[in-house]
């Protein structure tokens, strides 16, 4: 039953995505402290080292600290002139419980005095004694409480070393509260902003971009050479192309802005989610009607089967929606992996639900084609149903293999998640749409896969008691069904479009 608090947790979730605009860019404004002798995590940071960076074209990896500072809320500012216990730090998370301990984060005077720690009232961090942060790869800022009038804080900037999943920190050790802090932790790649764990999907969507327009133009070009024998489920396939396009350029250029600048642009976010999203949906409802024979054997689907479609693909449009945006924000906001497994499900199930009826529809199909011996079209679909299963077997097969990946440590997939998520996706989508482009690739011939075709006919004339011609080849008697201006042409050498086989005109002189 849906409580008050799952809506609430809802809520600060979608609110956490449209907060979330910085990427390697974390901002404090007027943050409040944590309460006395407290440790909050902030944020997870994806970073190479110099020597692991897939591309170092801008040097050391580095972060900085800038513009930190502390206000006081409750009391003057002079009273914490001296208060260092506050600290944003960065700790790797594959250590994170080796060098913090929740029973004992803050330090005191007898670890100073065993050189465990610098300053009492700080965050202890676990290392030998006499080792600095820095050795374990821990770094540390002490956010100081500037003087009132004093707005210029100094920035620290410091290397990177070693590849990891970093958590931001935020701490306080000492014994005031009433405070706020105010500006960013930047941390940045050797190739720019954007995380690690993304980095590798911006050169991936480039070449998807190029491959897309690549097959556009070959498309294209055979579309123009047969473009009197096109029928509709070619002109689909283009708009699929077309699609792909437009996903994979807003792709890449969300990640090259990300890159660049440091900040993710939620606008560019949400445009390629709906990108991808789109794209998907028309793809299955391609796929789902041609295998119930639109525009091949039957000139138009019956209103029930156009509800369902509409159906499945408002519910494909929400869940999917949510899908790709618990993808997008799952590392940073650290959700949990049943939260991700839970936005996951809906749409396994409405996919699964997709394949069943290709599959039931098609198989119907092939079999109503074997009774009729129209050969041509049989082989079309029996090459199409070994495809589509080829397809279902290694989504099935990448999917457990991304729930199996799920239940390891973050810090041991970081670094190639994104072809699980994404990479393994986008390529069985592009081997399914050019194995679908060369089984329906334009032709002079293309007609003899169209409905209304002459091998429509001709088998339809010889199967005279079966009730199933007037659908594939309608004739006067049984067209009344669905037809009330005319008779359909059956000669290929006539107009044979979508149109002038449902619609064509009255003869001269009133002749049917």
């Amino acid at each position: 039953m849906l409580t008050t608090s799952h809506v609430m947790r809802f809520v600060s979730v979608a609110m956490a995505w449209l907060y979330i605009a910085k990427a390697q860019i974390y901002t404090f404004d007027n943050t409040p402290i944590p309460v006395s002798g407290s440790l909050n995590t902030l944020y997870s940071f994806f970073v190479y080292s110099h020597s692991d960076a897939p591309e170092i074209s801008l040097g050391e990896p580095f972060v900085k600290f800038h513009g930190l500072s502390a206000r006081a809320t409750n009391t003057t500012q002079d009273s914490f002139k001296d208060y260092n216990s506050v600290q944003v730090s960065l700790v790797p998370y594959r250590t994170f419980w080796d060098r913090i301990i929740p029973q004992k984060f803050c330090s005191t005077q007898n670890d100073v005095a065993s050189k465990m720690a610098e300053k009492p009232n700080q965050l202890l961090v676990q290392k030998p004694a006499g080792v600095s942060e820095d050795d374990v790869f821990v770094y540390s800022h002490v956010v100081p409480f500037l003087p009132s009038g004093d707005a210029h804080p100094k920035d620290f900037e410091l290397p990177v070393r070693t590849s990891a999943v970093y958590i931001l920190t935020f701490s306080n050790c000492g014994l005031k509260d009433g405070a706020t802090i105010s500006g960013s932790v930047i941390v940045k790649n050797a190739y720019g902003f954007l995380p690690g764990n993304e980095y590798h999907k911006l050169p991936f969507y480039g070449q998807l971009s190029l491959f897309y327009v690549t097959i556009a133009v070959g498309w294209m070009i055979k579309s123009f050479r047969s473009w009197q024998t096109l029928f509709a489920i070619q002109n689909c396939i283009a708009v699929v192309i077309l699609l792909g396009i437009v996903e994979a350029f807003l792709w890449w250029l969300l990640y090259n802005d990300w890159n660049n600048s440091g900040s993710k642009s939620t606008a560019l976010v949400y445009l390629s989610i709906l990108a991808s999203v789109t794209k998907s949906i028309f793809s299955y409802m391609l796929v789902l009607v041609a295998s119930l024979g639109w525009g091949v054997t039957r000139p138009y689907l019956d209103k029930e089967t156009v509800r369902k479609l509409q159906t499945l693909s408002g519910l494909l449009l929400v869940f999917g929606y949510v899908r790709e945006l618990t993808l997008s924000y799952r590392h940073s906001h650290a959700l949990s992996t049943q939260f991700i497994l839970l936005c996951l499900m809906p749409v396994s199930l409405l996919n699964g639900s997709i394949f069943y009826w290709i599959f039931m529809a098609l198989s119907g199909l092939i079999n109503s084609l074997k009774e009729r011996q129209q050969s041509a079209k049989l082989q079309l679909f029996q090459r199409l149903f070994k495809l589509l299963t080829f397809a279902m077997l290694a989504t099935v097969v990448s999917l457990i293999f991304q729930i199996c990946d799920l239940s390891r440590s973050i810090s041991l997939r970081w670094k190639y998640q994104w072809f699980l998520q994404d990479g393994v996706h986008h390529i069985l989508f592009s081997v399914v749409l050019v194995a679908m482009m060369y089984l329906w690739a334009p032709s002079a011939n293309s007609q003899a896969y169209a409905f209304g075709s002459k091998d429509d006919c001709d088998k339809g004339e010889s199967d005279k008691d079966d009730d199933d011609d007037d659908e594939l080849c309608p004739k006067k008697k049984g067209a009344d069904a669905w037809i009330d201006e005319g008779d359909v042409h059956c000669d290929p050498e006539e107009d044979s479009s979508f149109w002038a086989n449902t619609h064509s005109q009255p003869k001269a002189g009133g002749e049917p």
